[in-house]
């Protein structure tokens, strides 16, 4: 699968568990830093202005499992983009195997940063979006 942008990192220390492994709710960590380095690139860093992103939903399926020092690649990709929200498909893969360890699903819903109602996701984000898609 295309992935426009793909977040990178060596597993450390404080992510794994008793047993050596990713301890599991680190995977949304990786899922929520490759999200951020997507929307950077996307529309450049920094706070976006009369708006923010919420995490809505967020699901996870582990295929295997990654261990202290080895290397991940993160995928990531708008999947679809609704009305007020916006769906990231995500991939986790051993850098050097290309080994599968874990996909992902998480929607962001656009609101106003006063009061927090939901808002239709502005078009300068879905343009920005087909751009980076795109290439």
């Amino acid at each position: 699968m295309n992935f426009p942008v793909i977040y990178e990192r060596k597993v450390r220390y404080s992510d794994t568990d008793a047993q050596g492994h990713v301890f599991n709710v680190n995977y949304f960590r990786y899922f929520d830093d490759a999200i951020t380095d997507y929307m950077d690139v996307a529309l450049g860093p920094g706070e976006p202005e009369g708006y923010d992103m919420l995490l809505a939903h967020a699901e996870a399926d582990f295929k295997s499992s990654a261990q202290l020092g080895e290397e991940m690649s993160c995928g990531v990709r708008v999947e679809r983009i609704g009305n007020t929200s916006i769906t990231f498909y995500l991939e986790i893969t051993n850098k050097k195997t290309g080994a599968l360890i874990c996909t992902g699903k998480e929607i962001y819903v656009i609101v106003e940063k006063v009061g927090m109602p939901p808002m239709p996701v502005p078009d300068a984000i879905k343009e920005a979006i087909a751009r980076l898609q795109e290439t």
